[in-house]
């Protein structure tokens, strides 16, 4: 990066890079607008703002959608670096003394599982005066607790979000098929958790793409059960590589188009978020949300 790039970023605005990096996912403006809740022409001319900054062009635009030019791609880690430090700013200089009360969160107990008993003890030895619920359900559920004000935040995967939800992009995880072996091409069941979990989703559309015929599906509510099930080969599931990988799960990596499930941090956009439920989701993006951008 030219001096004068490294120059520029003291003149930039956050918010233009949040919009560099959503239109580099999503691939189109339109959707880069969707998702980041605004209209098409402020991300367009916030895009613009931003290579008239830095002197270079940053996408190709298209027919359909855009692709990324040498210097996007160049942008790209230097992007991620600043909206990961100014995340972990906020955390350090503005919550910890603001973090204290109640509050409530919800975790999708396939992404988080594994994370949570140290996510817990870690969050209470900084903020001790802070009393946390936490209640773990599919990502659709914790979306209803969310509208419903029964829920101050959620961790979700990959769902739609209305527009009475603010949604904080966090990363990606990487899933992949549980219970997979070469013996076994066509399994008899898809063993899931109940309707709304974001890695049902991804196994049912694989299983539509792979043309499966007569599968049943086995819905249980405990991963435990759900791994045991796979383990004793009753049939595939679709869970987090990691959580696989754990508890020993024979596994394959999926397509690329099914492989990375969004994770995000949802609340609603009418309640001020407490600062207590911001440090929260500020440590688990820092010190326990694997990235894969």
């Amino acid at each position: 990066m030219s001096q004068n790039m490294l120059i520029s970023w003291w003149c930039m605005d956050l918010n233009e890079l949040r919009i560099f990096l959503e239109v580099y996912r999503t691939g189109t403006i339109s959707s880069a607008a969707e998702k980041l809740n605004t209209v098409q022409s402020n991300v367009t001319a916030r895009l613009k703002k931003l290579e008239d900054e830095l002197n270079v062009c940053l996408f190709y635009r298209k027919s359909r959608g855009v692709e990324i030019t040498s210097d996007g791609k160049r942008l790209l880690p230097f992007a991620k670096k600043i909206m990961s430090a100014a995340a972990d700013i906020s955390s350090e200089f503005k919550l910890k003394t603001a973090a204290k009360g109640e509050i409530r969160i919800g975790l999708t107990d396939t992404t988080f599982s594994e994370c949570l008993p140290a996510a817990m003890s870690a969050y209470k030895k900084k903020y001790p005066e802070v009393e946390l619920t936490i209640k773990t359900d599919s990502s659709a559920a914790l979306v209803e607790d969310i509208m419903a004000y029964r829920l101050d935040g959620a961790f979700t995967g990959g769902v739609g979000f209305n527009e009475s939800i603010e949604s904080v992009r966090l990363g990606e995880v990487n899933a992949a098929l549980g219970g997979i072996r070469k013996e076994i091409r066509d399994p008899s069941a898809l063993i899931v958790f109940r309707k709304g979990c974001s890695y049902r989703d991804v196994l049912e559309k694989w299983a539509a793409s792979a043309d499966l015929q007569n599968v049943k599906v086995i819905e249980l509510s405990t991963l435990e059960g759900i791994l045991g099930c796979v383990r004793a080969g009753l049939g595939v599931t679709c869970m987090p590589e990691r959580l696989l990988k754990k508890y020993d799960v024979p596994y394959e990596e999926l397509e690329d188009n099914y492989r990375l499930v969004e994770t995000n941090y949802i609340y609603r956009r009418d309640i001020k978020q407490p600062a207590a439920a911001d440090a929260f989701a500020a440590l688990i993006r820092k010190n326990f949300l694997t990235q894969t951008e």
